[in-house]
């Protein structure tokens, strides 16, 4: 009887087990942002690209140069109006521009539109040092009523290598195109608490 009584635990405990519904294996989760090594100063602006249409941090301050890796500094020169407007342009690092593009993703909700148009654009290379000029269009649908969601202007930013032979932005520089453009360094004024 012992041993019928075991027979019937166990098949119960297997029935049992059976009948629970196990989950299925989930996705893991992937990354939905895009980031290609930067070997060549074009891919440099595939990642400026990419990180404002992603809206993504890292990949964001990763355009810009490392000083680990690098003998050169970051610098910024907004446009004239600008510079005069806004004293945060008088020191402008870095931590700015991480601190303005996160605050700016703050007041962003996650399916509002982020995108930078590029047009017009020229690349030219030296060495280990290159020149992109280029005019743009920025729209950044965020939530400062105060503040244009879009912006235009003219850009040139200087690239270098550094000694991991990976491409950087050193140099960035704003311009109006038109007296009635709201630039991006309004945006980055405005965005940099």
């Amino acid at each position: 009887m012992r041993i019928f009584a075991s027979i019937v635990s166990l098949i119960i405990i297997a029935a049992s087990l059976h009948s629970c519904a196990l989950r299925d294996d989930e996705e893991p989760t992937t990354s939905r942002t895009t980031f290609v090594p930067p070997t060549s100063p074009d891919l440099v602006m595939v990642n400026l690209q990419f990180a404002v249409i992603e809206k993504d941090v890292n990949n964001y301050m990763a355009c810009f140069v490392d000083s680990t890796y690098s003998s050169r500094r970051y610098s910024y020169v907004p446009d004239v109006i600008s510079q005069i407007q806004y004293p945060i342009f008088q020191n402008w690092k870095l931590t700015n521009e991480k601190s303005y593009f996160t605050s700016l993703l703050s007041l962003m909700n996650e399916n509002a539109t982020s995108n930078v148009f590029f047009s017009n654009g020229t690349l030219n290379t030296l060495a280990d040092t290159a020149v992109y000029d280029a005019d743009y269009l920025l729209r950044a649908d965020h939530q400062k009523t105060n503040v244009a969601k879009t912006l235009k202007g003219k850009i040139r930013l200087i690239l270098s290598a550094d000694s991991r032979n990976l491409w950087s932005i050193h140099k960035w520089t704003d311009f109006q195109s038109a007296e009635t453009d709201t630039t991006w360094s309004v945006l980055k004024a405005n965005f940099s608490n």
